[in-house]
């Protein structure tokens, strides 16, 4: 890259000069025309524009010229059916009832988490967006850049998750203590050793259903075994058969199984009822999310019902106050969760 420009409010000239790229390679890539462009020439002018806080000049914090009545919903998710993820589905849809009440559109726009991407705030950057809903997965680092990253863009965003950041407005469900309740039912139906499973891209949900999995063992003064705990995969039934199936092959299998969310969970009945166990009386197993088809299973999934509809329904009131004005301190809600209690575990 050649020297960094005088400083001053940088432009498309500024980025160009930075990055060793032509203007108009700078603007298709604001522009997301970037099918024909190498991704070595968008990585130096995405990293040019980082380092120069570049904003497209309709952009900029305060100088909005017009509404657009749309509301962004922004993911991180390393799954191509992402849009078909039970849980996903009922947040755009609690985002997309509010947004109807009131007037508005819902966009969405997705990017992997394995590195970060501007990209992903393109809705903002180019104005077709009043404000964004942020869901995020990937290391906790990288959901705290684009966080901070959305914070340089405008103040009109809120953030699926529930993180240490008194400045950022954020609606989350109480993940911890629902798998902090769920690990004690099985611990008091007299497990000792209960598997944990999750998938191999980290979710903040995850992170604290294993802590609250952690310290329900911790305080039953049960010692964590690492080798109980999988994290492979996508959220698919596929993937927690495939993660059963490593469980008991073991030498001292787990009496009970804790998916990370119900589609781990079918998948890992369907794996232990294929090897001849049975469930519960063999080996008990717990899912996370109480989707649909939840109590339809064989047997009916005992689970942690999170309010996935409320939770995209909240989110997109407090977007909506914040735009228009009525809520300008941010906010944080943790919304409860519900044990439901079936006969798999």
């Amino acid at each position: 890259m050649t020297a960094r420009p005088p400083s001053r409010r940088p432009g498309l000239k500024a980025v160009a000069q930075l990055a060793g790229v032509s203007v108009q390679t700078v603007s298709n890539v604001v522009n997301a025309k970037v099918h024909e462009m190498s991704p070595e020439t968008r990585r130096r002018v995405e990293e040019a524009m980082r380092e120069l806080n570049y904003t497209p000049n309709s952009q900029a914090r305060g100088l909005r010229v017009q509404k657009t009545s749309t509301l962004a919903l922004l993911l991180l998710d390393p799954d191509p059916l992402y849009l078909a993820d039970p849980m996903t589905a009922l947040i755009i849809s609690g985002v997309g009832a509010v947004a109807r009440e009131h007037g508005y559109m819902v966009l969405v726009h997705a990017a992997h988490p394995n590195q970060f991407d501007r990209g992903l705030f393109l809705p903002i950057l180019q104005n077709r967006a009043d404000g964004s809903l942020l869901l995020l997965s990937g290391e906790k680092s990288m959901r705290r850049a684009y966080v901070e990253e959305a914070a340089k863009l405008t103040d009109h965003f809120v953030i699926l998750e529930d993180i240490d950041a008194p400045s950022v407005c954020t609606v989350s469900a109480d993940n911890h203590t629902g798998s902090f309740e769920l690990t004690t039912r099985l611990l008091d139906a007299g497990h000792r050793r209960i598997a944990f499973l999750g998938t191999a891209v980290s979710w903040p949900m995850i992170e604290q259903r294993f802590a609250g999995y952690r310290d329900a063992l911790d305080a039953a003064g049960i010692a964590f075994d690492p080798a109980l705990a999988r994290f492979e995969g996508e959220w698919n039934a596929a993937t927690g058969a495939s993660m059963a199936t490593q469980l008991y092959g073991m030498k001292e299998p787990p009496t009970a199984i804790l998916a990370g969310n119900d589609l781990l969970a079918i998948g890992a009945i369907k794996a232990l009822k294929s090897s001849g166990l049975r469930v519960p009386e063999d080996v008990a197993v717990a899912g996370f999310n109480d989707f649909a088809f939840a109590e339809h299973t064989d047997p009916p999934l005992t689970t942690v019902r999170v309010p996935g509809f409320e939770l995209g329904r909240r989110a997109a009131l407090r977007l909506i106050a914040r735009i228009e004005g009525t809520e300008t301190e941010p906010v944080s809600e943790r919304l409860p969760v519900e044990l439901i209690a079936r006969a798999s575990a």
